[in-house]
């Protein structure tokens, strides 16, 4: 079982995630799709940052209990290696410019 030891927001992408995994992984990971029904409060920015890593699930956690899974938050990130690959050969070909 993989487990989280750090989760930041980041302030420039709403609803996203960088975490920190137990396989010394770093992903950013979109939580935007899983905001409906009881997690639907994730929408309110200012709820959102308030996200911590429970010291007993090892997940990341919201007021009031609002938890995800570990495994499933892992599945659905981007590591940070590859986003820096995408970025350099962005740079390499120069696409940040035709953008």
């Amino acid at each position: 079982m993989i487990l989280i030891h750090k989760a930041v927001p980041v302030p420039e992408l709403d609803g996203w995630l960088l975490l920190d995994f137990s396989d010394g992984s770093k992903k950013f990971v979109d939580i935007k799709p899983l905001m409906e029904g009881v997690l639907e409060k994730l929408k309110e920015p200012e709820f959102f940052r308030q996200v911590f890593v429970d010291p007993d699930l090892k997940t990341v956690t919201w007021p009031g209990e609002l938890d995800l899974d570990p495994d499933q938050l892992f599945k659905e990130g981007i590591d940070m290696k590859e986003v820096k690959k995408l970025f350099e050969l962005a740079q390499d070909r120069n696409l940040l410019e035709r953008a």
